[in-house]
């Protein structure tokens, strides 16, 4: 009867201390909480206040956007950060166009949650665009998807004059005046699945049981969307815009996917 006990006091202290390493190793920690925030941060133009936004590009033009929406579909974390998490940089002009939805699987380490970023908003005034709850584990980066936005997207555009966002993923409207002379106007519109932003985070976000909140910022450089950009030839382009492809407009595509970066 004794070694009985004894026998089923040792199994227990082993299933409980198999369960311990586990918590430190992956499994969901109860109470963790990661939130993460999004804003307008221009990447050499001064910081602007909420409207209208003007700047230049690379080549000197004058650009002025007075509508600009991005939808966010998702945010996830990693922990494995190899090669493979940076790969689609390098293939960033192979957009996809679909009617995907901007709903994606909510999961510990992934906010699932389309969220439309309003481009106009005051500079570098971050808005949360989800919170998760992953497992104890360091994380070393975060990828953002971005899809064309469905009914349940957060932060729809719902004033008068604003342009509908469902189905579309990116959504501006502007004008620009070119260096040398001569001036246009800007409005593109697509439904272009933009290829995932990979961003490695600046340090560690190391989620324990002793730091089980962390915060990760995200800028979106909207001041480097019309670099390398002929002006003159997207307004043509864009009037009939069903394919991104290698053209200017596609540059602009390429350019919103790698303006997004830590803060």
């Amino acid at each position: 009867m004794i070694s009985s006990i004894i026998r089923a006091g040792l199994i227990s202290l082993i299933i409980a201390g198999l369960i311990g390493c586990g918590s430190g190793s992956g499994s969901v920690a109860d109470g963790t909480r990661i939130d993460i925030s999004a804003a307008p941060s221009p990447a050499t133009s001064s910081i602007q206040n909420a409207g209208t936004k003007t700047f230049n590009n690379d080549l000197g033009d004058s650009i002025t956007i007075t509508r600009a929406y991005l939808v966010l579909s998702s945010a996830t974390i990693e922990s494995n950060c190899g090669v493979s998490f940076t790969a689609s940089v390098e293939h960033l002009l192979s957009f996809v166009i679909s009617n995907a939805s901007a709903h994606t699987s909510t999961t510990p380490t992934s906010t699932g949650e389309p969220y439309v970023i309003n481009l106009l908003a005051t500079d570098d005034v971050p808005v949360n665009i989800g919170k998760l709850s992953p497992p104890v584990k360091n994380y070393c980066g975060i990828r953002i998807d971005m899809l064309a936005a469905d009914a349940d997207t957060f932060r729809l555009p719902t004033s008068a004059g604003e342009p509908d966002m469902i189905g579309k993923s990116i959504y501006i409207e502007g004008n620009f005046t070119l260096a040398g002379g001569g001036s246009g106007d800007i409005h593109l519109s697509s439904a272009a699945a933009l290829i995932n932003r990979d961003v490695m985070l600046a340090s560690l976000l190391m989620v324990s049981s002793d730091n089980p909140n962390g915060l990760i910022n995200i800028g979106i450089n909207y001041d480097t969307w019309f670099n390398a950009v002929d002006m003159s030839l997207l307004e043509s382009e864009t009037a009939t815009f069903t394919n991104p492809g290698d053209t200017n407009a596609g540059r602009v595509l390429q350019n919103i996917s790698e303006s997004i970066h830590q803060r």
